[in-house]
């Protein structure tokens, strides 16, 4: 959970940079399942683009954890669930 408080005190620092506008859109497409244009990160100034990628990159591993655990309890038999 690093990257989204560094991002969140990024954007709260520099509001109204093109920078903090790409960096919320980003967050909000990748919440809610949107497509985002990732080469308008491209030519952002190395610390937002750094710490764009880096929000990246840990979303995909959170969403990566939250998939396998599912996978994990779906894949038990029901009667594993009733000694829960």
């Amino acid at each position: 959970m690093t990257a989204i408080k560094d991002i969140a005190k990024y954007i709260r620092k520099n509001p109204d940079t093109e920078e903090a506008r790409i960096m919320q859109s980003l967050c909000e497409s990748l919440e809610q399942g949107r497509a985002f244009d990732l080469g308008s990160i491209y030519n952002m100034k190395d610390k937002a683009y750094n710490l764009s990628i880096a929000f990246i990159d840990e979303w995909r591993f959170d969403r990566h954890v939250k998939s396998r655990r599912l996978g994990k309890y779906l894949a038990e038999k029901p009667e594993d669930n009733a000694a829960s």
